[in-house]
């Protein structure tokens, strides 16, 4: 399969390299030239917990000109960069494309859609933890969860399905569904609650677990969120203890901390807006409140508007 992998990041870079070892025909776009230099020469360096650890040699471009229409786009680049970036590769997007996002939050698929047409888009997720070790180093953990995959819009076809088993030959665990808004909102459940307080603390999920306050804290922010999945018709995983669930992620993610903590270290913009930015919205369209999330929103970009300005 001919991919063409939007963003060699964090998520992307994993996907791509894995997919790449697995004998698939795999292109990353990335913007900074002096990454592509690096990363055409040197490979992609992954740390990963059970296997050990290796380098991967990669095709990375910063330019698509004369490149044919590809079998698959994987988008992995940040929330507010979607429009331009599905924007940007056009050229090698044909009425036999499928367009994949696995980005955090809610809402870029709908970007797509409204681009291409909902026929072409692909929803998932994925519970992998991944962090930079440096411009062409990461670490992977796997999730605990395999990556979902689903129509945007319409039924479950070939195409979709042998996707779904080119991720699983390339050992990345993965699941095709036909619905996935339930989940997507699921996974939010756990990325709004734990992502903020993480990037703005600075603290580990350990020891997030480890500090009452913060507990509590969080506690109120999924309080805030199941009301908003309950009045759209989303299940509780949990219903006795919805914050039950929630724990046990930061117990699996144990040491590491979450991409939005990596962003502000990184001085980078977060994805705030599309979680609990997005949270906040539904919630009015709802005819519900969600104060604490409309809180932590700012805080966040606070401390964005700080780091960015240092």
């Amino acid at each position: 399969m001919r991919i063409l992998v939007v963003g060699a990041g964090a998520l992307g870079g994993v996907i791509g390299a894995q997919l790449t070892e697995a004998g698939e025909d795999v292109t990353f776009i990335e913007i900074d030239p002096n990454r592509v230099d690096l990363l055409n020469k040197e490979g992609l360096r992954v740390v990963q917990d059970d296997k050990p650890e290796r380098t991967i040699a990669i095709r990375v471009v910063n330019d698509l000109a004369g490149m044919a229409p590809v079998d698959l786009v994987f988008v992995s680049v940040k929330s507010y960069q979607t429009r331009n970036a599905v924007m940007g590769v056009m050229q090698v997007i044909s009425d036999k494309t499928w367009v994949l996002s696995m980005q955090n939050g809610i809402g870029n698929t709908d970007t797509m859609a409204q681009i291409l047409g909902p026929e072409r888009v692909l929803s998932g997720i994925t519970y992998h933890s991944i962090q930079h070790m440096g411009p062409n180093a990461l670490r992977f953990r796997k999730g605990v969860k395999p990556i979902q995959i689903a129509p945007y819009q319409g039924s479950l076809t070939s195409d979709i399905r042998n996707i779904g088993e080119i991720f699983n030959r390339a050992g990345l665990a993965t699941e095709i569904l036909e619905n996935i808004d339930h989940v997507v909102w699921q996974k939010l459940l756990h990325n709004a609650v734990v992502n903020p307080i993480s990037a703005l603390t600075g603290k580990n999920c350990n020891e997030l677990l480890d500090d009452e306050h913060l507990q509590l804290l969080m506690r109120g922010l999924c309080t805030e969120i199941i009301a908003v999945m309950k009045a759209r018709g989303v299940p509780i995983v949990d219903e006795e203890d919805p914050y039950r669930p929630v724990v046990g992620s930061q117990n699996a993610l144990g040491p590491n901390r979450p991409s939005m903590w990596q962003d502000l270290n990184r001085g980078l913009m977060t994805e705030i807006d599309a979680l609990n930015g997005a949270v906040v919205r539904e919630a009015a369209k709802l005819n519900l409140s969600a104060p604490m999330n409309e809180t932590i929103v700012h805080l966040v970009h606070s401390r964005e508007k700080q780091k960015l300005n240092n």
